[in-house]
């Protein structure tokens, strides 16, 4: 497997005294495919995401990007390499969408440098490909929360990052624009972006991930391709609930089992 980031025997908590969020987790996130880190709530998921971008430093363990520790990157590089997709962020200023989106750029300016053509040309194209240019003059505080979604993701195409993280990108959503945001991702990786979400569904992470992680009280149950990881009795155990495994017309399908 060509990885692109992984985490070695980490070991995390917020403070010295705070509980151990992660406890000698190790992971490696293959380049160019959809990784789907599934778990349910608190078990140290979104902690995980900040861990690989930079935000949070683990107390012990090692996290490298393309094969070099996270220490020989300045900010600056990181932000070049790696964009998140929060699940919830406050917006201060009453923003219109290109102006949120191209903040994306910002990694590529000098301080107190503004945004050229090629800025506002590359916020274009990433509002284009995320199918949202009619919104560009509208605030970001009057739009839908799956459009909202859908301009967090197009400020990271913005920032031409080849490693895109998403917190939850489809939680609160409705069906209609959480599939238009699994086939962004969908074809966002097969244009060569890796991609890593965290969600508490597994029936979303089967539609868009080929690689699949499943967490478990700060550390990781099982890891590798969707017949190694999405099956009943591992499910059942994460979330302590009795959870089937089934195949539709040639699909995964998880439902809960009530028999």
């Amino acid at each position: 497997m060509d990885k692109i980031l992984a985490l070695e025997n980490i070991h995390f908590r917020y403070s010295q005294d705070d509980p151990v969020v992660l406890t000698d987790l190790s992971l490696d996130i293959p380049a160019g495919k959809i990784t789907a880190i599934l778990g349910p709530n608190g078990t140290g998921k979104t902690t995980l995401l900040h861990i690989l971008l930079g935000l949070l430093k683990p107390f012990e363990g090692e996290v490298k990007v393309s094969g070099k520790s996270h220490r020989e990157y300045s900010k600056r590089d990181l932000s070049q390499m790696i964009g998140l997709v929060p699940q919830f962020e406050s917006i201060p200023f009453n923003f219109s969408v290109f102006e949120y989106v191209l903040l994306g750029r910002s990694p590529y300016l000098k301080p107190f440098q503004l945004p050229g053509e090629e800025d506002v040309r590359i916020t274009d194209s990433a509002l284009e490909a995320a199918g949202i240019s009619h919104l560009s003059e509208k605030p970001v505080t009057e739009i839908s929360g799956g459009e909202r979604q859908l301009v967090h993701i197009s400020r990271v195409l913005a920032q031409q990052t080849r490693i895109l993280l998403l917190d939850e990108p489809t939680a609160h959503l409705d069906l209609e624009n959480q599939n238009r945001i699994l086939k962004l991702l969908k074809r966002m990786s097969s244009e060569g972006i890796t991609a890593v979400m965290t969600t508490h569904d597994p029936n979303a992470a089967i539609f868009a991930a080929n690689h699949f992680v499943l967490m478990n009280q700060g550390n990781i149950a099982a890891q590798g391709d969707l017949s190694q990881v999405i099956t009943a009795e591992n499910l059942s155990l994460i979330y302590r609930t009795p959870i089937r495994v089934e195949q539709t017309n040639g699909y995964t399908m998880v439902v809960m089992d009530n028999s």
